[in-house]
């Protein structure tokens, strides 16, 4: 609560509540326009309210002043993209009862999927014996067909793994808790090999 000296000294946009006077608390919650959320960029709430979206067109007239500009979209003039997605997840080794380090720890596993179509890479230092091809259809409309690579080590994990993203170019990667643990984890053991992930396949974290 504000105290009456604050409440009476604080004025928004020099405008007093109405019948309040120098010994009156004013609802400063009155003068509240607008409320976002703290983490969310000025311009993602402006795209997600207006339903402007990456990879089309719009017209856009600016109507001068303080007015905001009309934004139209244009859907006559470009088809809709269709990106290369890339979704992977990472099982790596641990010690008993221990979150996995990536200074001590290997990857064991990459599974992704590319447009529909499951891989999945094994480090066969960790898995005893060579994984078939296989097929995992959790739902009907999740059909999941794999196609695996066996690769002796792990140097040959991750470098098959990046040769793959290199041929494939996909356009945007997916991960679960990716940002914070599956990429810095890929990045920090290709680094013992010399290896620099930027490099070798010409993404990093944003």
């Amino acid at each position: 609560m504000l105290s009456t000296s604050l409440s009476t000294a604080i004025r928004y946009d020099g405008i007093e509540a109405e019948g309040s006077g120098p010994n009156q608390n004013v609802d400063f919650y009155d003068y509240i326009v607008d409320i976002r959320e703290h983490d969310v960029p000025y311009h993602v709430r402006v795209s997600i309210d207006l339903n402007i979206f990456c990879g089309t067109w719009y017209t856009v007239r600016c109507r001068g002043g303080e007015e905001p500009p009309v934004i139209t979209p244009r859907p006559d003039i470009l088809d809709r993209p269709e990106p290369v997605i890339l979704a992977f997840d990472i099982e790596t080794t641990k010690l008993p009862l221990k979150f996995p380090d990536a200074q001590t720890d290997q990857i064991m596993m990459i599974s992704y999927m590319i447009d529909g179509q499951g891989y999945l890479i094994t480090n066969r230092e960790i898995i005893s014996g060579d994984v078939n091809d296989f097929e995992y259809t959790p739902k009907p409309e999740f059909e999941g067909n794999f196609i695996v690579f066996n690769e002796p080590n792990e140097l040959g994990l991750l470098q098959k793994f990046f040769d793959h993203v290199l041929e494939v170019k996909p356009h945007i990667f997916v991960t679960y808790n990716g940002d914070f643990f599956d990429w810095p984890f890929v990045e920090a053991r290709a680094a013992v090999y010399d290896l620099d992930m930027k490099r070798e396949i010409g993404f990093s974290r944003d």
